[in-house]
Protein backbone atom coordinates (compact mmCIF):
# COMPACT_ATOMS: atom_id res chain seq x y z
CA UNK A 1 0.00 0.00 0.00
CA UNK A 2 3.05 2.47 1.07
CA UNK A 3 4.25 1.45 -2.66
CA UNK A 4 1.24 2.78 -4.46
CA UNK A 5 1.27 5.81 -2.31
CA UNK A 6 4.47 6.78 -3.30
CA UNK A 7 4.03 5.79 -7.04
CA UNK A 8 0.39 7.87 -7.20
CA UNK A 9 3.28 10.70 -5.85
CA UNK A 10 5.57 10.21 -8.61
CA UNK A 11 2.50 9.94 -11.00
CA UNK A 12 3.16 6.47 -12.01
CA UNK A 13 0.28 3.96 -13.08
CA UNK A 14 1.27 0.29 -11.48
CA UNK A 15 1.05 -0.62 -15.21
CA UNK A 16 3.34 1.31 -15.66
CA UNK A 17 5.67 0.29 -12.89
CA UNK A 18 5.16 -2.72 -13.44
CA UNK A 19 7.34 -2.36 -16.20
CA UNK A 20 10.57 -0.90 -14.30
CA UNK A 21 13.10 -3.59 -13.10
CA UNK A 22 13.17 -4.85 -9.67
CA UNK A 23 16.22 -2.83 -8.79
CA UNK A 24 14.40 0.80 -9.42
CA UNK A 25 11.42 -0.98 -7.48
CA UNK A 26 13.64 -2.11 -4.72
CA UNK A 27 15.42 1.62 -4.65
CA UNK A 28 12.20 3.28 -4.19
CA UNK A 29 10.48 1.43 -1.65
CA UNK A 30 13.84 2.60 0.23
CA UNK A 31 13.04 5.99 -0.55
CA UNK A 32 9.35 5.45 0.30
CA UNK A 33 10.91 4.06 3.83
CA UNK A 34 13.26 6.81 4.55
CA UNK A 35 16.21 4.64 4.16
CA UNK A 36 19.25 4.90 1.10
CA UNK A 37 20.05 8.53 -0.39
CA UNK A 38 18.64 11.89 0.37
CA UNK A 39 20.73 14.41 1.75
CA UNK A 40 22.19 14.96 5.11
CA UNK A 41 21.10 17.05 7.36
CA UNK A 42 22.65 20.45 7.16
CA UNK A 43 25.13 20.93 10.40
CA UNK A 44 24.00 23.74 12.96
CA UNK A 45 24.91 26.95 12.19
CA UNK A 46 27.35 29.10 14.38
CA UNK A 47 25.14 31.32 17.08
CA UNK A 48 26.69 34.12 19.33
CA UNK A 49 28.05 34.18 22.56
CA UNK A 50 28.36 37.78 23.31
CA UNK A 51 29.02 41.31 22.07
CA UNK A 52 31.12 42.99 24.20
CA UNK A 53 31.07 46.98 25.28
CA UNK A 54 32.77 49.80 23.20
CA UNK A 55 34.32 52.90 23.70
CA UNK A 56 35.41 55.53 21.42
CA UNK A 57 37.33 58.95 21.44
CA UNK A 58 34.26 61.23 20.05
CA UNK A 59 37.00 62.74 17.39
CA UNK A 60 38.49 65.79 17.04
CA UNK A 61 37.73 66.30 12.97
CA UNK A 62 35.62 63.64 11.28
CA UNK A 63 32.84 61.30 12.66
CA UNK A 64 34.43 57.95 14.25
CA UNK A 65 33.03 54.59 14.90
CA UNK A 66 32.04 52.93 17.97
CA UNK A 67 33.01 48.89 17.04
CA UNK A 68 31.30 46.64 18.92
CA UNK A 69 32.48 43.31 18.74
CA UNK A 70 30.87 40.01 18.48
CA UNK A 71 32.28 36.51 19.22
CA UNK A 72 30.73 33.06 18.08
CA UNK A 73 30.67 29.73 19.60
CA UNK A 74 32.43 28.61 16.15
CA UNK A 75 33.08 29.85 12.42
CA UNK A 76 30.27 30.54 10.23
CA UNK A 77 29.52 28.38 7.75
CA UNK A 78 26.50 29.52 5.47
CA UNK A 79 26.41 33.41 6.92
CA UNK A 80 25.02 34.35 10.13
CA UNK A 81 22.81 37.38 10.03
CA UNK A 82 23.12 39.85 13.26
CA UNK A 83 20.74 42.61 14.11
CA UNK A 84 20.95 45.62 16.14
CA UNK A 85 19.63 49.07 17.12
CA UNK A 86 20.45 52.12 19.33
CA UNK A 87 18.81 53.85 21.93
CA UNK A 88 19.59 56.78 24.25
CA UNK A 89 18.27 58.17 27.99
CA UNK A 90 16.84 61.57 27.88
CA UNK A 91 18.54 62.55 31.16
CA UNK A 92 20.61 65.87 31.31
CA UNK A 93 24.43 64.50 32.53
CA UNK A 94 26.25 61.11 31.19
CA UNK A 95 23.89 60.09 27.98
CA UNK A 96 24.14 60.44 24.37
CA UNK A 97 21.26 61.46 22.10
CA UNK A 98 20.75 59.93 19.47
CA UNK A 99 19.33 61.68 15.61
CA UNK A 100 19.10 60.98 12.15
CA UNK A 101 22.38 62.61 10.80
CA UNK A 102 25.26 64.17 12.90
CA UNK A 103 24.66 68.07 13.82
CA UNK A 104 23.63 70.10 16.51
CA UNK A 105 22.71 67.84 20.15
CA UNK A 106 23.02 64.68 18.58
CA UNK A 107 26.16 62.48 19.64
CA UNK A 108 25.79 59.23 16.92
CA UNK A 109 23.28 58.33 14.66
CA UNK A 110 21.02 56.49 15.66
CA UNK A 111 19.92 52.87 14.12
CA UNK A 112 17.07 50.98 14.35
CA UNK A 113 17.16 47.12 13.23
CA UNK A 114 20.05 46.67 10.89
CA UNK A 115 21.17 43.75 10.05
CA UNK A 116 24.82 42.50 9.27
CA UNK A 117 26.17 39.08 7.80
CA UNK A 118 28.80 37.46 8.91
CA UNK A 119 30.69 36.10 6.34
CA UNK A 120 31.29 31.76 6.23
CA UNK A 121 35.00 31.22 8.01
CA UNK A 122 34.45 33.97 10.66
CA UNK A 123 34.01 33.46 14.41
CA UNK A 124 33.84 37.10 14.62
CA UNK A 125 31.99 40.10 13.68
CA UNK A 126 31.36 43.88 14.51
CA UNK A 127 28.49 45.99 14.74
CA UNK A 128 29.26 49.90 13.88
CA UNK A 129 27.11 53.32 15.13
CA UNK A 130 28.68 56.41 14.04
CA UNK A 131 29.64 58.47 16.52
CA UNK A 132 29.17 63.13 15.60
CA UNK A 133 31.98 65.58 16.81
CA UNK A 134 30.54 68.42 18.52
CA UNK A 135 34.02 70.20 19.55
CA UNK A 136 32.09 70.81 22.55
CA UNK A 137 33.30 70.00 26.22
CA UNK A 138 31.00 67.58 27.65
CA UNK A 139 31.17 64.99 30.21
CA UNK A 140 31.53 61.17 29.06
CA UNK A 141 28.40 59.54 27.31
CA UNK A 142 26.48 56.43 27.03
CA UNK A 143 24.23 54.91 24.74
CA UNK A 144 22.70 51.09 24.60
CA UNK A 145 22.75 49.11 21.77
CA UNK A 146 20.65 45.85 21.81
CA UNK A 147 21.34 43.00 19.36
CA UNK A 148 19.50 40.04 18.29
CA UNK A 149 20.70 36.70 16.59
CA UNK A 150 19.36 33.34 14.87
CA UNK A 151 19.85 30.75 17.68
CA UNK A 152 21.04 33.42 20.38
CA UNK A 153 18.48 34.99 23.23
CA UNK A 154 19.97 38.10 21.89
CA UNK A 155 21.13 41.05 24.60
CA UNK A 156 22.38 44.27 24.90
CA UNK A 157 25.56 45.83 25.78
CA UNK A 158 27.09 49.92 25.93
CA UNK A 159 28.99 52.03 24.31
CA UNK A 160 30.98 54.81 25.67
CA UNK A 161 31.81 57.87 23.61
CA UNK A 162 34.90 59.58 25.70
CA UNK A 163 35.37 63.70 25.30
CA UNK A 164 38.41 64.51 23.58
CA UNK A 165 37.79 68.41 24.07
CA UNK A 166 38.94 70.53 26.54
CA UNK A 167 37.26 71.41 29.58
CA UNK A 168 36.66 69.65 33.08
CA UNK A 169 39.16 67.97 35.49
CA UNK A 170 42.57 66.41 35.43
CA UNK A 171 42.20 63.15 36.84
CA UNK A 172 44.46 62.40 40.32
CA UNK A 173 46.64 59.98 38.71
CA UNK A 174 46.17 57.31 40.36
CA UNK A 175 43.78 54.07 39.64
CA UNK A 176 44.14 52.82 43.59
CA UNK A 177 40.80 53.30 45.33
CA UNK A 178 39.01 52.38 48.50
CA UNK A 179 38.29 48.71 48.80
CA UNK A 180 35.71 47.80 46.68
CA UNK A 181 35.07 50.71 44.45
CA UNK A 182 36.11 50.77 40.62
CA UNK A 183 38.17 52.81 39.29
CA UNK A 184 36.57 55.65 36.58
CA UNK A 185 37.70 58.38 34.15
CA UNK A 186 40.30 59.33 31.90
CA UNK A 187 43.11 57.24 34.52
CA UNK A 188 41.43 54.40 33.59
CA UNK A 189 41.16 54.12 30.23
CA UNK A 190 43.40 52.66 27.44
CA UNK A 191 42.32 55.46 24.26
CA UNK A 192 43.59 58.07 27.18
CA UNK A 193 45.99 56.89 29.58
CA UNK A 194 49.03 56.97 27.43
CA UNK A 195 51.95 58.14 29.83
CA UNK A 196 54.15 59.51 26.76
CA UNK A 197 52.50 63.64 27.37
CA UNK A 198 52.01 63.18 31.27
CA UNK A 199 51.40 60.44 33.97
CA UNK A 200 48.18 58.14 33.19
CA UNK A 201 44.94 59.87 32.27
CA UNK A 202 47.18 63.87 31.79
CA UNK A 203 48.20 65.32 28.92
CA UNK A 204 50.45 68.17 28.60
CA UNK A 205 52.08 70.02 25.54
CA UNK A 206 55.38 71.50 26.68
CA UNK A 207 56.74 72.12 22.95
CA UNK A 208 56.55 76.04 23.12
CA UNK A 209 57.75 78.21 25.99
CA UNK A 210 54.39 77.39 27.91
CA UNK A 211 53.02 74.77 28.91
CA UNK A 212 48.93 73.43 27.83
CA UNK A 213 47.16 71.44 29.91
CA UNK A 214 45.39 69.52 26.87
CA UNK A 215 42.89 68.32 29.53
CA UNK A 216 41.83 71.37 31.27
CA UNK A 217 42.82 73.76 28.69
CA UNK A 218 44.44 75.66 31.23
CA UNK A 219 48.02 77.60 30.04
CA UNK A 220 51.15 77.41 33.11
CA UNK A 221 53.69 78.85 33.42
CA UNK A 222 56.82 76.99 32.49
CA UNK A 223 59.33 76.17 35.91
CA UNK A 224 61.40 77.33 37.87
CA UNK A 225 58.54 78.88 39.82
CA UNK A 226 59.28 82.53 41.39
CA UNK A 227 59.52 82.95 45.08
CA UNK A 228 56.99 85.62 46.25
CA UNK A 229 55.38 86.91 49.34
CA UNK A 230 51.17 87.29 48.87
CA UNK A 231 51.43 90.94 48.94
CA UNK A 232 53.92 90.99 45.99
CA UNK A 233 51.79 88.49 43.43
CA UNK A 234 49.63 91.42 41.81
CA UNK A 235 52.90 92.99 40.29
CA UNK A 236 54.24 89.98 39.45
CA UNK A 237 51.12 89.02 37.50
CA UNK A 238 51.08 92.86 36.23
CA UNK A 239 54.89 91.94 35.12
CA UNK A 240 54.79 88.80 32.97
CA UNK A 241 51.40 90.02 31.47
CA UNK A 242 53.54 93.48 30.48
CA UNK A 243 55.92 90.89 28.55
CA UNK A 244 52.94 88.82 26.92
CA UNK A 245 54.28 85.38 27.82
CA UNK A 246 53.51 83.08 25.30
CA UNK A 247 51.80 86.28 23.43
CA UNK A 248 48.79 86.29 26.19
CA UNK A 249 48.51 89.17 29.06
CA UNK A 250 45.53 87.05 31.07
CA UNK A 251 48.14 85.45 32.86
CA UNK A 252 46.69 85.18 36.88
CA UNK A 253 47.81 83.14 40.22
CA UNK A 254 45.53 80.22 40.02
CA UNK A 255 43.48 79.02 42.04
CA UNK A 256 44.12 76.07 44.77
CA UNK A 257 41.36 73.59 42.75
CA UNK A 258 43.59 74.35 39.12
CA UNK A 259 46.50 73.87 41.07
CA UNK A 260 45.41 70.21 42.20
CA UNK A 261 45.05 69.21 38.51
CA UNK A 262 48.39 69.56 38.20
CA UNK A 263 49.23 66.95 40.84
CA UNK A 264 50.06 63.26 40.95
CA UNK A 265 48.70 61.59 43.73
CA UNK A 266 50.16 58.31 42.47
CA UNK A 267 53.98 59.72 42.81
CA UNK A 268 55.83 58.02 45.88
CA UNK A 269 57.81 60.92 46.34
CA UNK A 270 56.89 64.84 46.56
CA UNK A 271 59.65 66.33 44.51
CA UNK A 272 58.33 64.73 40.85
CA UNK A 273 54.40 65.21 42.27
CA UNK A 274 53.72 67.26 39.31
CA UNK A 275 51.94 65.72 36.40
CA UNK A 276 53.67 67.82 33.88
CA UNK A 277 57.57 66.53 34.98
CA UNK A 278 58.00 64.61 32.36
CA UNK A 279 61.01 63.59 33.63
CA UNK A 280 62.95 66.66 33.28
CA UNK A 281 64.42 67.94 36.72
CA UNK A 282 64.03 71.71 36.23
CA UNK A 283 60.37 71.40 35.50
CA UNK A 284 59.70 69.63 39.31
CA UNK A 285 57.48 71.52 41.42
CA UNK A 286 58.88 71.68 45.44
CA UNK A 287 57.47 73.20 48.27
CA UNK A 288 54.29 75.33 48.99
CA UNK A 289 52.50 77.49 46.30
CA UNK A 290 50.25 80.60 46.38
CA UNK A 291 46.95 80.54 45.13
CA UNK A 292 44.85 83.17 44.20
CA UNK A 293 42.38 82.71 47.46
CA UNK A 294 42.33 84.30 51.01
CA UNK A 295 41.09 82.43 53.75
CA UNK A 296 37.49 83.47 54.23
CA UNK A 297 36.41 85.24 57.69
CA UNK A 298 40.02 85.90 58.61
CA UNK A 299 40.70 88.87 56.82
CA UNK A 300 43.78 89.80 55.13
CA UNK A 301 46.29 87.52 56.98
CA UNK A 302 45.73 83.94 55.74
CA UNK A 303 45.99 82.51 52.11
CA UNK A 304 45.10 78.84 50.33
CA UNK A 305 48.32 76.77 49.28
CA UNK A 306 49.13 73.63 47.96
CA UNK A 307 52.22 71.59 48.89
CA UNK A 308 53.34 69.87 45.97
CA UNK A 309 55.84 68.32 48.12
CA UNK A 310 52.90 66.35 49.80
CA UNK A 311 50.97 65.62 46.27
CA UNK A 312 48.54 68.41 46.85
CA UNK A 313 47.48 69.16 50.56
CA UNK A 314 45.78 71.92 50.68
CA UNK A 315 46.30 74.58 53.52
CA UNK A 316 46.28 77.89 54.66
CA UNK A 317 49.24 79.59 55.37
CA UNK A 318 50.59 83.29 56.66
CA UNK A 319 50.61 85.67 53.64
CA UNK A 320 53.73 87.67 54.71
CA UNK A 321 56.09 84.39 54.47
CA UNK A 322 57.33 83.79 50.55
CA UNK A 323 56.24 81.16 48.90
CA UNK A 324 56.45 79.66 45.07
CA UNK A 325 54.12 81.06 42.62
CA UNK A 326 53.36 79.28 38.99
CA UNK A 327 51.11 81.63 36.70
CA UNK A 328 47.93 80.43 35.22
CA UNK A 329 45.77 80.83 32.01
CA UNK A 330 42.44 80.23 30.83
CA UNK A 331 39.67 78.44 32.16
CA UNK A 332 37.07 79.70 34.38
CA UNK A 333 36.54 82.99 36.08
CA UNK A 334 36.66 82.59 39.42
CA UNK A 335 33.18 83.76 41.63
CA UNK A 336 33.86 86.22 43.85
CA UNK A 337 30.82 85.55 45.82
CA UNK A 338 29.60 82.72 47.85
CA UNK A 339 26.20 82.21 45.38
CA UNK A 340 25.18 80.22 42.31
CA UNK A 341 25.13 83.75 40.54
CA UNK A 342 27.78 82.86 37.54
CA UNK A 343 25.29 79.92 37.18
CA UNK A 344 27.71 77.33 37.56
CA UNK A 345 25.57 74.58 38.54
CA UNK A 346 22.35 73.31 37.74
CA UNK A 347 19.25 71.95 40.13
CA UNK A 348 17.41 69.58 38.48
CA UNK A 349 15.13 69.75 41.70
CA UNK A 350 15.01 65.92 41.89
CA UNK A 351 17.83 65.48 43.96
CA UNK A 352 20.77 66.07 41.61
CA UNK A 353 22.85 69.17 40.26
CA UNK A 354 24.74 69.36 37.43
CA UNK A 355 28.26 71.12 36.93
CA UNK A 356 29.17 72.91 33.73
CA UNK A 357 32.69 73.38 34.48
CA UNK A 358 33.26 69.74 35.15
CA UNK A 359 30.48 67.81 33.60
CA UNK A 360 29.81 66.05 36.72
CA UNK A 361 26.28 65.40 38.65
CA UNK A 362 25.97 65.55 41.91
CA UNK A 363 23.40 64.38 44.83
CA UNK A 364 22.51 67.27 46.04
CA UNK A 365 22.56 66.23 49.74
CA UNK A 366 24.89 64.56 52.17
CA UNK A 367 23.78 60.86 52.07
CA UNK A 368 21.33 60.53 54.97
CA UNK A 369 19.41 63.50 53.87
CA UNK A 370 16.70 63.50 51.39
CA UNK A 371 14.32 66.67 50.32
CA UNK A 372 14.81 69.92 48.03
CA UNK A 373 16.08 71.35 50.56
CA UNK A 374 17.82 68.11 52.42
CA UNK A 375 15.42 68.85 55.40
CA UNK A 376 14.59 65.40 55.48
CA UNK A 377 16.07 62.35 57.11
CA UNK A 378 19.26 61.95 59.34
CA UNK A 379 22.92 62.37 58.21
CA UNK A 380 24.92 59.80 57.95
CA UNK A 381 28.54 59.26 59.13
CA UNK A 382 30.99 56.69 58.22
CA UNK A 383 33.64 54.98 60.20
CA UNK A 384 34.62 52.44 57.87
CA UNK A 385 35.13 51.79 54.45
CA UNK A 386 32.95 48.77 54.26
CA UNK A 387 29.98 50.90 55.62
CA UNK A 388 30.90 53.56 52.68
CA UNK A 389 30.93 50.80 50.45
CA UNK A 390 27.51 49.27 51.52
CA UNK A 391 25.88 53.08 51.70
CA UNK A 392 27.33 53.26 47.56
CA UNK A 393 25.85 49.66 47.00
CA UNK A 394 22.48 50.79 48.77
CA UNK A 395 22.30 54.00 46.36
CA UNK A 396 22.69 52.22 43.29
CA UNK A 397 20.72 48.85 43.70
CA UNK A 398 17.60 51.31 44.29
CA UNK A 399 18.96 53.50 41.11
CA UNK A 400 18.37 56.25 43.55
CA UNK A 401 17.69 59.87 41.78
CA UNK A 402 16.76 57.72 38.85
CA UNK A 403 20.48 56.11 38.66
CA UNK A 404 22.41 53.60 39.14
CA UNK A 405 25.87 54.78 38.64
CA UNK A 406 27.04 56.83 41.44
CA UNK A 407 30.67 56.68 42.57
CA UNK A 408 32.41 57.95 45.37
CA UNK A 409 34.44 61.42 44.07
CA UNK A 410 37.99 61.12 44.09
CA UNK A 411 40.01 63.90 45.62
CA UNK A 412 39.91 66.46 42.55
CA UNK A 413 36.39 65.65 41.90
CA UNK A 414 35.28 66.69 45.32
CA UNK A 415 37.56 69.62 45.85
CA UNK A 416 36.01 71.04 43.08
CA UNK A 417 33.08 71.64 44.93
CA UNK A 418 34.66 73.69 47.39
CA UNK A 419 33.80 77.58 47.67
CA UNK A 420 36.72 79.17 49.33
CA UNK A 421 34.73 82.19 49.58
CA UNK A 422 32.17 80.72 51.68
CA UNK A 423 33.20 79.17 55.24
CA UNK A 424 31.15 76.71 57.83
CA UNK A 425 30.58 75.15 55.12
CA UNK A 426 32.94 76.10 52.62
CA UNK A 427 30.43 75.60 49.42
CA UNK A 428 27.47 77.69 47.58
CA UNK A 429 24.81 75.98 50.34
CA UNK A 430 21.95 77.52 48.18
CA UNK A 431 22.83 74.58 45.57
CA UNK A 432 24.14 72.00 48.54
CA UNK A 433 22.11 72.57 51.44
CA UNK A 434 22.82 71.18 55.13
CA UNK A 435 26.67 70.33 53.95
CA UNK A 436 28.00 69.16 57.39
CA UNK A 437 31.24 71.42 57.67
CA UNK A 438 33.71 68.73 58.45
CA UNK A 439 35.26 65.89 56.55
CA UNK A 440 34.41 64.27 53.27
CA UNK A 441 35.80 60.72 52.23
CA UNK A 442 37.19 60.61 49.04
CA UNK A 443 37.81 57.32 46.96
CA UNK A 444 41.60 58.18 46.35
CA UNK A 445 43.86 56.48 48.59
CA UNK A 446 47.36 57.30 50.13
CA UNK A 447 49.91 56.02 47.79
CA UNK A 448 52.43 55.82 50.64
CA UNK A 449 50.02 54.34 53.27
CA UNK A 450 47.09 52.85 51.05
CA UNK A 451 46.15 50.93 54.61
CA UNK A 452 45.68 53.19 57.03
CA UNK A 453 45.14 56.77 55.17
CA UNK A 454 42.87 58.60 52.37
CA UNK A 455 41.87 61.83 50.91
CA UNK A 456 39.12 63.95 51.94
CA UNK A 457 37.86 67.42 51.72
CA UNK A 458 36.81 69.43 55.12
CA UNK A 459 34.02 71.53 54.33
CA UNK A 460 34.49 73.58 57.19
CA UNK A 461 36.98 75.63 55.22
CA UNK A 462 38.48 73.62 52.42
CA UNK A 463 41.34 71.99 53.46
CA UNK A 464 42.52 69.39 51.30
CA UNK A 465 44.63 66.64 52.99
CA UNK A 466 45.38 63.02 54.15
CA UNK A 467 43.47 61.33 57.22
CA UNK A 468 43.14 57.74 58.79
CA UNK A 469 40.44 55.35 56.86
CA UNK A 470 39.51 54.72 60.58
CA UNK A 471 38.21 58.15 61.48
CA UNK A 472 34.34 59.33 60.83
CA UNK A 473 34.22 61.08 57.51
CA UNK A 474 30.75 62.71 55.78
CA UNK A 475 29.37 61.20 52.12
CA UNK A 476 28.55 63.11 49.33
CA UNK A 477 27.85 60.83 45.92
CA UNK A 478 28.40 61.49 42.30
CA UNK A 479 27.80 60.07 38.15
CA UNK A 480 29.68 61.14 35.30
CA UNK A 481 32.46 63.16 34.42
CA UNK A 482 35.04 61.91 31.92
Amino acid sequence: MKHLQLLKRLSLSPLRAASLGSSMAASLALVACGGGGGSAPLAPEAVVTSVASAQVLEGAAQASLLEFVVTLNKPVERGLVVTYSTSSVDKPTGYAKGGDACGAGVDFIALSNKSVTIAPGSSTGKLTVTVCTEGLFEPNESLKLSWSSEGAAGGSTEGIIINDDVGGLNGTGSTALLTGLTAFGRDTHALTNASADGALGFSFDKAGTCVVDNVTGLSWQKLPAQNKAYADLAAYVTSVNGLALCGYTDWRVPTANELLNLMDTSKTTGITANADYLGVAADAMAGLFWSSEERAAIGAVDAWMVDADSNGVVSFGNKATARNVRLVRGGHPVNAACDNSDNRFVDHVDGTVSDAHTGLMWKSCPEGYSGNTCNTGTVLSFGSVASVVTQLGKANSAADKGYSDWRVPTRNELASLVNRVCSNPAIVGSVFPATESKPYITSSLSVNAPTTQVWSVDFADGNVGLDLLTRSYYLRLVRAGQ
